[in-house]
């Protein structure tokens, strides 16, 4: 569930307070453009340099085929890492060059070139790279445009059908090629005459539908009037749109797109708000428009990212000051989810999104001001954000643009210019991230170190362990009172540690969100069991059956029995079974982490008597009998939290929360032990926060 509804959740029946077999809802790429990873983007690597020229467009082909366009076409075929030497036409690359990725897994280069007898006029061609090639064609001849032609859209069909509008003194004009080897037809005009007051065109759009429809869109200038036509295949001309709901309001903006499900989506600007519209597969009328973003424009919009299951995610900028902004909209419903997750930054220009593995969104913009502009992303799942991370130097960098690989992987570039001479161009740098690792337990700051959670009045927070302090992240949510969240683990195989939720109710989910990102009661999760109020102890102890998959362990209140619930490996849990009797008169069963050095996680228990007791793991989901640790000890603990290697020294260390409001370290001394306490987070009043 993204949101409200967005993705079907993977659900486990419920049985209280014990956990049936999982079942699962397959979900596939709506897109299906690459062959991508289930895990999620890994940290991004060095970044390098790229090439000598200027960034005019990065694109990827529908088999991860990474085309740019900078001193010449570039291109690094899907599976290799290594760029080829560019090619390049000495009459391409001028203002209105365009490198576009089609849905027929072809990438088109299409320019206006000098006619050498006549430069009066223009001549369109495209050269093409055809799906596995390495080089693109030898350029084509489409048609003869006048010299002030500024606008052109080429648009792909599934059966490999080409259709190029462009505009030519006011009349908007198209032509078709119906395959490879087939000739382009004739030019065929749109329109005889503008709309009295209207001078030139903008926005021009062009898009086809799965089931070949194309339509095309533009806007008249100084009337505001918006014109769609479109074109049914095998029809022999092109017809006006019934009812377009877009109006004819000053900056419209219209934007269209093909849906990969079938049908169009189309945005626009009104009022300050982002809009929506589409009209679905074999539909004949348009959706009512609907608000996407409250506040925003189309102007900077990325084009959008169809996410496993039909769900919809939108994200743009735009120039100045412009405030960025993101939705993502429910195939389910068709609802528009309004998130309190900001996007991650105040101000972006050059917003891109791209659909990565894990079934992630990267999204990439230019932060800064004036020539401390600099590259930025951040990775987007289920309702959270990753930390947004400076990708350049804190140099003046030109736009940027970011495209998925074969893998999933995003690779970004941009202009950098010279830190002696901000204005002088540097060249094109890129970076991408590294392949994900398994996650570290208790990771939720996507640095390989475990964290702790805290929350209080002020939400849920993460804290970070250095060596002798812990650091809050900026990143806050709020949950109810009475709510028990704890780090679990990667239940979703993405590679990102979850989290364990049971309501104040005693529902029971484990939420997914992206590496790095805190979850909130929006993120996307799966459901363990509608009511497990009947453990008085739920305790994520990593992985105790010896599988690398983590698990949960609870206790009944009733009967002080100890159960495990294993991770089935297919996103849930199997049938709990049981660890052991007798654990009631412990006042705290804490994770420990292997705080004996042997590789297994291990359990501590505080009983009555003040005594601290530990239980080593098997590594077969069982606890040998308990030993001794202290004797006195955590009287005045009102939280006590394990494994976390805050020394730094590799082993398992422990923190306590006392009711005075400090924070305690006993390290561990990978024997088993714990050494003496010492104060840590000392700027931190930890009287009105509990840890887990």
């Amino acid at each position: 569930m993204l949101g409200i509804a967005l993705t079907p959740v993977l659900v486990l029946a419920a049985v209280a307070p014990a956990a049936a077999q999982t079942t699962t809802s397959a979900t596939t790429s709506a897109t299906a453009t690459t062959t991508v990873d289930k895990r999620a983007p890994g940290p991004w690597g060095t970044r390098t340099a790229h090439a000598p020229g200027s960034l005019r467009a990065l694109v990827s082909a529908k088999n991860g085929t990474l085309v740019s366009f900078t001193d010449g076409i570039r291109i690094r075929p899907a599976g290799s890492t290594r760029w080829l030497a560019p090619q390049t036409w000495p009459d391409a690359g001028g203002y209105n060059t365009e490198l576009v990725s089609l849905s027929d897994g072809s990438v088109r280069l299409v320019w206006g070139a000098k006619r050498p007898d006549d430069h009066n006029n223009y001549w369109l061609k495209m050269a093409t790279l055809a799906p596995g090639a390495t080089a693109f064609s030898e350029p084509e001849y489409i048609a003869e445009v006048p010299e002030h032609n500024s606008l052109h859209a080429l648009a792909a069909a599934p059966d490999g059908r080409l259709v190029l509008a462009w505009s030519d003194n006011g009349v908007m004009r198209t032509a078709e090629k119906a395959g490879p080897g087939a000739e382009w037809t004739a030019p065929a005009d749109l329109n005889t005459q503008p709309p009295i007051g209207s001078r030139g065109i903008t926005n021009l759009g062009l898009t086809i539908a799965k089931d070949g429809t194309a339509l095309v869109v533009w806007k008249w200038l100084a009337t505001e009037v918006i014109a769609a036509l479109e074109k049914a295949p095998g029809a022999s001309g092109w017809t006006e749109v019934k009812d377009f709901p877009v109006p004819a309001v000053a900056l419209a903006q219209p934007k269209v797109f093909a849906s990969p499900q079938g049908g169009f989506d189309v945005f626009y600007t009104e009022a300050g708000h982002v809009m929506h519209t589409r009209r679905s597969a074999g539909a004949t009328t348009w959706s009512t428009p609907r608000t996407a973003a409250t506040s925003g424009s189309t102007n900077g919009m990325a084009a959008p990212v169809y996410l496993p299951g039909g769900d919809l995610f939108v994200a743009g900028g735009g120039p100045g000051s412009s405030v960025p902004w993101y939705a993502v909209r429910s195939a389910a419903t068709g609802a528009w989810l309004p998130y309190k997750q900001p996007f991650p930054a105040t101000k972006a220009q050059s917003v891109g999104a791209v659909a990565t593995s894990g079934g992630t969104v990267t999204v990439t913009w230019r932060a800064g001001y004036a020539e401390q502009k600099h590259a930025m992303a951040a990775v987007f799942k289920g309702g959270t954000w990753s930390p947004a991370r400076p990708l350049s130097e804190s140099i003046r960098v030109g736009p940027v643009q970011v495209a998925s690989d074969a893998l999933g992987r995003p690779v970004v570039q941009w202009d950098q210019h010279r830190l002696t001479d901000s204005y002088s161009l540097d060249g094109t740098y890129q970076v991408t991230t590294t392949g994900r690792a398994l996650s570290k337990w208790r990771d939720y700051t996507d640095d390989g170190k475990a964290d702790l959670f805290g929350w209080g009045s002020g939400g849920l927070k993460v804290y970070a362990g250095g060596a002798t302090e812990l650091t809050a992240q900026k990143r806050v949510t709020s949950w109810p009172a009475g709510t028990l969240v704890l780090p679990y683990g990667d239940l979703d195989g993405d590679g990102c540690n979850d989290v364990f939720v049971r309501s104040p109710k005693g529902e029971a989910r484990i939420f997914t969100p992206v590496c790095g990102g805190l979850p909130d009661q929006k993120t996307s999760s799966v459901k363990v069991s509608s009511n497990w109020s009947g453990y008085n102890a739920v305790v994520s102890p990593g992985d105790v059956t010896g599988d690398g998959r983590p698990d949960l362990l609870t206790r009944s209140a009733a009967t002080g029995k100890l159960y495990l619930y294993a991770n089935n490996g297919k996103g849930g849990f199997k049938a709990r079974t049981l660890v052991g009797s007798g654990f009631g008169g412990y006042k705290k069963l804490i994770a420990a982490g292997d705080l004996n050095g042997d590789g297994r996680m291990d359990l501590l228990g505080l009983d009555g008597a003040k005594k601290l007791w530990r239980f080593d793991g098997t590594g077969k989901g069982t606890f040998k009998p308990r030993a001794l640790v202290f004797k006195d000890w955590g009287a005045t603990y009102k939280d006590v939290v394990g494994g976390l290697d805050l020394s730094g020294d590799g082993r398992a260390d422990m923190i306590s929360l006392d009711k005075s409001g400090r924070a305690w370290l006993n390290r561990g001394d990978g024997k088993g032990g714990l050494g003496k306490r010492s104060q840590v987070g000392k700027p931190t009043n930890w009287s009105s926060i509990r840890i887990s």
